[in-house]
């Protein structure tokens, strides 16, 4: 049987993976005169691997994260306050499989957001459920299908991740209702499903930036019921970046720095 029937035949079966690599593998199984069994394993192997890939691939998709970046790639060194042992425990995926919460707090730039949505794609790679939304989408989400009669099912979108990130509470002020949407979610996720939630602002703050402090209240009682709470202090990162030269920046003044002649003295 020549290589084009076999990739015909693959096609057919849907092993695209498999496909792409039998080439290289027949190459390397000559070569090195691997067993029928051997062989047999590593390009089953190589399907697994790309099916995981593009399994990966789609739940990122799926948790329309924003401008997502990976732990490793978090500057420890300029916040050397974070716990970075309890970010990296987080990372793990215990509490979602507990049920239970994570609220970061903190001004503006400090990582909050960084960190959270670093935390919820390891959860993805994991293989749960995540679901992205700043609190403004919740809340233009739930006016925009409450207005459409369609406010059930948008819910049943909220409550089924593993794992829902809403992000930026306190960045500015609501909209009328915003706490009773908010409220129906965490409710209905309590015990039931994990939530991170970002805060720019104190949490007595709640009441007022959401208009209703007994709703806030509720909000509150439940989502630190069995929710970890992350302080972040310090200056902004995004602002430190705009003041301090890029690498590039600096070796160009360096550079310009030795060309320039030094003046002679005067007499």
């Amino acid at each position: 049987m020549n290589h084009s029937t076999l990739h015909q035949i693959l096609k057919k079966l849907h092993l695209s993976g498999l496909s792409e690599t039998l080439s290289v593998r027949l190459q390397e199984a000559a070569a090195n005169r691997l067993s029928h069994a051997d062989f047999l394993e590593l390009v089953l192997q190589d399907e697994l691997n790309i099916r995981g890939q593009r399994l990966l691939k789609r739940r990122v998709v799926a948790a329309d994260f924003r401008q997502l970046r990976p732990l490793d790639e978090f500057d420890w060194s300029f916040n050397p306050s974070i716990d970075r042992k309890l970010i990296f425990e987080l990372a793990a995926g215990q509490f979602i499989r507990q049920h239970t919460d994570v609220l970061f707090v903190g001004p503006p730039g400090v990582g909050k957001t960084f960190l959270a949505q670093a935390i919820a794609y390891e959860a993805v790679k994991m293989g749960f459920t995540v679901y992205y939304r700043s609190i403004f989408d919740l809340v233009r989400d739930f006016i925009r299908e409450e207005a459409f009669g369609h406010q059930e099912k948008l819910l049943r979108k909220y409550l089924a991740p593993e794992l829902l990130l809403i992000d930026d509470m306190g960045l500015k002020s609501l909209p009328k209702n915003s706490a009773e949407y908010l409220l129906e979610v965490i409710m209905r996720r309590y015990e039931n499903h994990s939530t991170i939630m970002t805060s720019n602002r104190p949490l007595e703050e709640w009441g007022k930036l959401l208009g209703d402090a007994t709703s806030a209240s509720a909000i509150l009682d439940r989502f630190l019921h069995h929710a970890q709470t992350i302080v972040i202090r310090g200056r902004s990162y995004r602002l430190r970046n705009q003041s301090e030269p890029k690498p590039t920046e600096l070796k160009k003044q360096k550079r310009e720095s030795a060309e320039t002649p030094t003046p002679e003295p005067t007499h």
